[in-house]
This record gives structure tokens, sequence and C-alpha cells, in this order.
């Protein structure tokens, strides 16, 4: 392969991985089949006293600072993290500090969700996910249900209590 193919290849691969650019979810629903209307955590944080009152959810990105909702957090009907990318982790952490450190005791619900994340999504403090259109058909519980025992405690356990 020609030096200027490589380069075209790289170019074709390393522009596959960046983020693409699309519009966030609006709306999803809830445990009981409603929809809920969606902010961005900078609509939510500007119009915090106004949107309240809605009964609208949020929807977080990886990059974006869970730690703004953390004094409002009592108002937020629910929580939507973003999946969407497989390889960026921080929607684990966001879910972890809002379940468990924060006690956010709402739907904590991962949008854009890979089948592959699923068991970590619920581990962290996830209560409900949605999965990304392409997994549409698939039977995600062996997805769910994947580890009889988790040694690591976890926002959805308390990890291995058996001694050996």
């Amino acid at each position: 392969m020609s030096e200027s193919n490589e380069l075209e290849a790289l170019s074709a691969t390393l522009g596959a991985k960046v983020a693409e650019s699309r519009p966030l979810d609006t709306s999803v629903l809830n445990k009981d089949n409603e929809s809920i209307k969606l902010v961005s955590v900078e609509q939510w944080i500007e119009n915090v006293n106004e949107l309240s009152k809605l009964g609208v959810g949020v929807i977080v990105k990886p990059s974006d600072d869970v730690k703004l909702l953390k004094d409002t957090l009592n108002d937020v009907t629910l929580i939507a993290l973003d999946f969407n990318n497989f390889d960026d982790g921080r929607g684990y952490s966001q879910a972890y500090l809002l379940s468990k450190r924060w006690k956010y005791a709402e739907e904590i619900i991962g949008i854009n969700a890979h089948l592959d994340q699923l068991q970590f999504m619920l581990r962290s403090g996830v209560t409900s996910y949605k999965l990304l259109e392409s997994y549409e058909g698939f039977d995600e519980h062996d997805y769910t249900n994947g580890f009889s025992i988790c040694y690591q405690a976890a926002a959805n356990n308390s990890g291995l209590k058996e001694k050996f």
C-alpha cells in the first residue's frame, strides 16, 4: 500500500471514531411508559426554577459535569445518561455519583445503550435503559444477567460475601 493510501485509510478510520454530530434525544419513556421531555444540563441550570415545575428530565452527555445537578436533584423527574460512545465510561461514574453518593431516588435511564454495556450500566446505578436502534429485536436478557457472582461491590449489590 502506498504512503498516501495508508494515510487515507488511517484518516477514514480516525474519522469513524470521532463522535458523530447528532441531535440529543428530546424525550424518553419513563417506567410508567409516559413520555418525559428532556432538557440539557445547560438548559436545566439556566432555567431551573421554571423547568422544575414542568416535570422534565435532564439528558446528561458524557462530557457534562453531573455535579452541576447536585443541588437541584430533588427537582429532576428523571435523568437520562447518554451511553452512545461504547468506549466512553464516564456514564458509569455519573450513574454511581447520582445513585450512591447523592442518593438520587428517581429513574436513571441509560439511553443509546449497547448490549455489552447493560450489566455494567445496571451495576453502576442505572435503573433502566434504552438500546440503540441497531439492537432492535435482540434478546437482551442474557446481557443483563451475565454474571452469577460479582466480586466487586457496585451500586446494585455489595459484592461477594462468600469466604473461601
